[in-house]
């Protein structure tokens, strides 16, 4: 019976940490949406969440690895989504498309969250956490959509490239009034990715234009 007790007394204080902890995520997440990463301190956060400063240091060493749990919990929840949409066959080019406008929509929404990572004034360590789980999930999901024979860059230097693109691409639309939606650039991206950057057009310019080796 006693151990029954002091199990039930530990389940409930883990239950209200579990509880504390996330609330100190849910009101970091509402102030910087509203306010934007600099405007926000710790103190706000603890005031938003109703607890003491004392607490929030229990859970977290500072601000950064506060949001960055923040950020890692809505990537997780965009790519859970994105993965289990069905598809035709490996890498359908509809799934594709689809997949990058949803990655730029979820960008859209939560603005101020990805500037934290790709803005101009990113923060340097979030920035570099924001990096490297994109190149991580798009380095798994090469390798689960492609045989690896026909691949003709490996995984791991594709994924960084991609990476590149799309952490660019992301700053510079969300921190310019470009007139693109979300589903342009999902068009751009997928047709970068699918033809490169010379259209067919150029391509068959630039052939007529090579002179011919004769022997």
């Amino acid at each position: 019976m006693l151990k029954k007790k002091l199990r039930q007394h530990r389940d409930r204080h883990e239950r209200r940490k579990a509880a504390t902890h996330q609330r100190l995520i849910d009101a970091a997440r509402d102030l910087i949406s509203a306010r934007g990463y600099s405007q926000v301190d710790i103190l706000d956060i603890t005031e938003r969440a109703d607890v003491s400063k004392a607490t929030f240091y229990k859970h977290f060493d500072n601000k950064e690895t506060c949001v960055r749990e923040l950020m890692e919990q809505g990537f997780d929840a965009l790519v859970a989504e994105i993965i289990s949409a069905p598809r035709a066959h490996p890498f359908d080019p509809d799934w594709a498309r689809a997949s990058f406008e949803r990655a730029f929509r979820w960008a859209e929404e939560h603005r101020e969250l990805m500037l934290i990572m790709v803005g101009g004034a990113a923060s340097t360590q979030l920035n570099a956490f924001g990096r490297q789980y994109l190149a991580a999930v798009i380095e798994r999901t090469l390798i689960n959509e492609f045989p690896q024979q026909t691949l003709s860059i490996p995984p791991h230097v594709l994924a960084q490239i991609v990476t590149g693109m799309m952490i660019q691409l992301l700053g510079w639309w969300l921190e310019n009034d470009t007139g693109y939606t979300a589903a342009d650039l999902a068009g751009f991206m997928l047709g970068v990715l699918q033809r490169g950057v010379v259209t067919h057009a150029a391509e068959e310019s630039q052939d007529s234009h090579t002179p011919e080796v004769t022997a």
